[in-house]
Order: C-alpha cells, then sequence, then structure tokens
C-alpha cells in the first residue's frame, strides 16, 4: 500500500506548548502508559468524541478561535468583523496578514493535532473490548472520516499539504507537501473507505456524528473545490437521491404561517433533517456576541452593503436590474414596504429595525446611543448579523443552546446545480428544480426561467443564491477563493449603510488583496524555520 508523506515535527513542537498538550504525550492524560487506555469501549468512544471536538462552531471557540465559523465571513465581503478577541480577522482583509499571524498559526497546528489523534485511534481502537464487532469498525470509519475532514480543512486554506495517515515518530521529520493529486486521492480514498462501515442515520443522540451520506456530502465539496464538476454532481446526486436513507431534507416550519428559513436558525432547527454536519451547542454565545449593545451584545459582525445589495425583491428581481429610483429607495431603505427577500431579515438587523422591542438606530447621533455606528461594540457599517441571534435568548446572551450548521442539504443542493451548470449541463431540468426548492422555502418565486437561461446568467443566479442562502455560515471565504473574485471583491473600499444625513453609504475601510499571495493561507514561519524541505506558498515568504 502506498504511504503517503508526513508533516515535519514542529507541528509536534507547537502543539506541545498549546493546551492540546497532554494528547500529544499521551492518548489517557491520567494514566501511567498510554496501554492501559484503549482497553473498554467506553475509552474509544470518548476518545472519538474529543476528535469531533475540532470541528467548527459559530461563536466564539475559546480554545481555537479560528474555528468560529460565522466570524469566518469577516475575511470575505460579507462582513466586517471587529471585537476585542480575534483581531487577525478584522487584520487580514487589510492586507496585514504574515506568516507569524496566529490565526493561520492555530488553524494550522490545531487541525494537525485532530488528525494525529484520528490516527491513534485507527492504530489502537482494536484493544479495546467493545461488545459489537459492528460499532467498534464503525468507530473506526468515524476516525477516518474525520481525519478525511481535517485534511479536506487544511487543503481548502493552504493549498497542497503534506498528508498524515499515522501518527508521527522521529524519523518522519522534514519532507516535502505532497501534490494536490496525491491529497485529494487521498480524501476520496478515506471516504470511500470509512463509508463502508459507517451507518446511513444515528438516533438523535448521536446525531452529530459522521454517517455514509456526510462522507457523500464531504466527497462532493471537495470535487466542488478542485473544479472537478461531473464528479462534484455525482457525490451530490447520491446524497440526495438517498436522502430518505440518511435522513436528509430541507427544513419545514411546523407551522405553516412561519418562514421555514427563519424557523431553521432558532430552536425548532436544533433537531432538523437539513443537519449534515451539526455541531450541538456551538452557539452558545451568539446572542452576546452579535446583538446590539442596546440589548446586551459586542455586535461584533458588521454585515457588508455589499451582500444587502445582493438580495433580490419578493418579485425575483435584482435591485441593480430594478435601477433608477427603484435601486435609489432600496439602497436607502433595503426592506422598503417589506418587499425583499425574507432571508433579508432573517440574517441580518437593518437600520431602523425594531428587534426585541427595541429600535436599532445607528445613524442618531445623539448622547447615549450605544447603538450609534463606528462605536466601539456597536456595528461598523449600520447593519448587524441577526441570524442565530434568537430572541428567546435574550434572558441568557452567554449560555444559549443553538448549535450551528457546518454543513446542512440546502448546500448539496446549491453545490449540485452549481456542479452541473459548470459541467455544461446547464439545460438538465434538475437545475431549475432544486433552485426552486431553496427558493420557495424562503417564500421567494421560481426563477425566471426566459432571464436565467445560459450557463452565463444561471451561474450568477447560483452564485447570489450560496451567498443569501448560506450568508454569515463560513462558506463564502470558500467560494470567492474558488470562483477567483476574490481579488475583485476583497480589494478597495467597503460600504456600509446609507446614512440620512448624508444621502451616501457609510465608508467603512479600504482593503487589500494581493491575488499572487492571498488565495492560499502560509504555512507558518515556525513550521518552515523548523524544516527546510517545506515550501512556503507562493509571495508569502
Amino acid at each position: 500500500m502506498k504511504k503517503f508523506i508526513y508533516i515535519s515535527l514542529s507541528v509536534v513542537a507547537g502543539l506541545l506548548l498549546s493546551g492540546c498538550a497532554k494528547y500529544l504525550e499521551r492518548d489517557n492524560p491520567v494514566a501511567t502508559t498510554d496501554d492501559k487506555w484503549w482497553s473498554l469501549e467506553s475509552d474509544v468512544r470518548g476518545y472519538l468524541d474529543q476528535i469531533y471536538g475540532g470541528i467548527p462552531g459559530g461563536s466564539l471557540n475559546y480554545s481555537w478561535h479560528s474555528n468560529s465559523w460565522s466570524y469566518l465571513d469577516g475575511l470575505s465581503d460579507n462582513m466586517i468583523f471587529k471585537a476585542d478577541f480575534m483581531g487577525d480577522v478584522t487584520n487580514i482583509p487589510l492586507g496585514l496578514g504574515t506568516t507569524s499571524t496566529s490565526i493561520f498559526e492555530q488553524y494550522y497546528t490545531n487541525s494537525y493535532n485532530f488528525i494525529r489523534m484520528a490516527s491513534r485511534l485507527l492504530e489502537h481502537y482494536e484493544t479495546a473490548y467493545v461488545e459489537d464487532p459492528n460499532i467498534k469498525k464503525r468507530y473506526a470509519a468515524e476516525a477516518r472520516a474525520l481525519r478525511a475532514w481535517y485534511h479536506l480543512m487544511l487543503f481548502r486554506m493552504y493549498g497542497p499539504i503534506a498528508i498524515v495517515d499515522h501518527s508521527l515518530n522521529a524519523d518522519e521529520s522534514f519532507v516535502k507537501r505532497n501534490t494536490q493529486e496525491e491529497v485529494i486521492s487521498f480524501i476520496v480514498q478515506e471516504l470511500l473507505t470509512a463509508e463502508k462501515d459507517l451507518p446511513s442515520k444515528y438516533t438523535e443522540n448521536d446525531n452529530y456524528r459522521f454517517n455514509k451520506g456526510t462522507c457523500y456530502s464531504l466527497l462532493s465539496i471537495l470535487q466542488l473545490t478542485v473544479g472537478n464538476y461531473k464528479e462534484a454532481a455525482r457525490y451530490a446526486k447520491i446524497v440526495i437521491d438517498r436522502k430518505a436513507e440518511f435522513g436528509y431534507d430541507l427544513h419545514k416550519a411546523s407551522d405553516p404561517a412561519t418562514n421555514s428559513y427563519a424557523d431553521l436558525f432558532t430552536y425548532n432547527g436544533v433537531t432538523s433533517p437539513e443537519r449534515i454536519i451539526y455541531k450541538k451547542g456551538a452557539n452558545t454565545e451568539a446572542f452576546f456576541r452579535n446583538a446590539p449593545r442596546s440589548l446586551g451584545g459586542q455586535a461584533v459582525g458588521s454585515p457588508t452593503a455589499s451582500i444587502v445589495n445582493e438580495y433580490e425583491t419578493l418579485q425575483g428581481k435584482t435591485i441593480a436590474e430594478l435601477g433608477g429610483d427603484s435601486l435609489k429607495i432600496y439602497t436607502n431603505d433595503p426592506n422598503y414596504r417589506q418587499n425583499r427577500d425574507k432571508r433579508l431579515t432573517v440574517s441580518i438587523l437593518l437600520p431602523n429595525e425594531t428587534f426585541i422591542n427595541r429600535k436599532f438606530e445607528p445613524f442618531k447621533n445623539v448622547v447615549g446611543n450605544i447603538d450609534l455606528i463606528g462605536q466601539t461594540q456597536s456595528t461598523q457599517t449600520g447593519f448587524l448579523v441577526k441570524k442565530y441571534v434568537d430572541p428567546s435568548d435574550v434572558s441568557r446572551p452567554y449560555s444559549g443552546a443553538l448549535g450551528f450548521f457546518v454543513l446542512r442539504y440546502a448546500e448539496i443542493l446549491l453545490t449540485y446545480v452549481e456542479a452541473l451548470v459548470e459541467d455544461g449541463q446547464y439545460s438538465n431540468p434538475d437545475v431549475i428544480l432544486y433552485l426552486n426548492m431553496i427558493r420557495n422555502r424562503a417564500g421567494m418565486p421560481n426563477v425566471d426561467i426566459q432571464k436565467y437561461n445560459t450557463k452565463e446568467k444561471l451561474r450568477e443566479l447560483i452564485r447570489r443564491e450560496r451567498r443569501v442562502e448560506l450568508a454569515f455560515e463560513g462558506t463564502r471565504l470558500f467560494d470567492i477563493r474558488r470562483w477567483k473574485i476574490a481579488e475583485t471583491v476583497l480589494n478597495g473600499s467597503v460600504y456600509g449603510a446609507v446614512n440620512p444625513a448624508t444621502l451616501k453609504p457609510y465608508v467603512v475601510q479600504t482593503r487589500i488583496f494581493h491575488p499572487k499571495r492571498d488565495y492560499l493561507w502560509p504555512i507558518p514561519l515556525r513550521e518552515t524555520n523548523a524544516n527546510p524541505n517545506m515550501e512556503q506558498n507562493p509571495e508569502w515568504n
């Protein structure tokens, strides 16, 4: 069997300085030897749950800041992030990232730690007593699928990486990165191998675990990332065709009068069939971090005018195509006469909107207005992120119980239709069928097939649908990278809401994106210093 290249031991050295050191020194931090750890089923299951711990969440992750995906949109054109934590997310879009930037090192180091843990489980699980041999094989398959997940995420951030398919030893230092083809092949092999021993679905208590559908979903995401559209469509279609087996579907509110998209991000969505990868309790501070200061929040995420202007009217028109006076009206008052896609007000708090009995007035320049634009812990654009800010959490802003959708069924539908269009199959009826499902669920009309009838027009629509459907869920950075539009959307002035005093959009900041450098994060300086064979990404030296 082919052996893959391994990463420098500088990663291990870095991790020994971190809070995860106990897992690198011993699998069982309280036992005298590791041999005594791998004996009971509870040991294996407990260790496996630790590996799931690296799955990203929504609000602040205290042990792994860069794994808070709601804030990852601050690195995209969707949002300005400003807080007294995760300063790198504020500074990187200004062109201030370096090979020593902590978010780059933290993501790299922590990901490899979880890969090591998955490898340790695969090397030792057979010695444990597990009464049901199928459950025992399932544990190993979960670890293998998780190892593939962490490789995939490293690949999306840093490009071709060093593959780790077992725990490291001292003889495996100072090696080179694998090629892109090798990384893709490894992830595919891991997921297809894992899928064989995973169940189709779990009971509710175990529904955070990876199943067969998770593996096919990740295969589709991988292939979309690298532009292998035929394979991306094939794997996504497996998920769609077998959705009943996997327990997947678009969320539907139990009350017909409730918008199902809005319902999804409340406590009614906690057990939704839309979950593919879902982290329980990973949005405990969503209210505290995102709500306006007048409601006790920190207002850390400020959406840009760029994303606000993407939402269509209820008639399915973009405000840009309306033009003239209508464009001016909707620019000044984004939800004029409540005539915009409902996903706008589900995801974004707009100026002068009343939320939880309090009017949000970012441009009211009077003494005592703690929501005034530009202040510390206030909106930077005139808008705030509202997705996941559940009004029922107002009395417990630090300790909500919402989870976070890392990957949901709607994204697989969008992956499928994008892959079909990019593969030249834009006339396939599935494209319109699944776009309409997503739009109708949010209360939007069917796609205008007279207007969206070419590859170029459907690409435009799909990219807009991905942006508004998945807003503030951490996907936008990956999208603008693979579409190679980051150099356009992340360069120049960033605008917020229209200031009623000047009737001009509020200018927030000027961003800088270097296209020869910034499509990939750098390999951390500590890694390249320790291993002269570890090649740095272009322009980061």
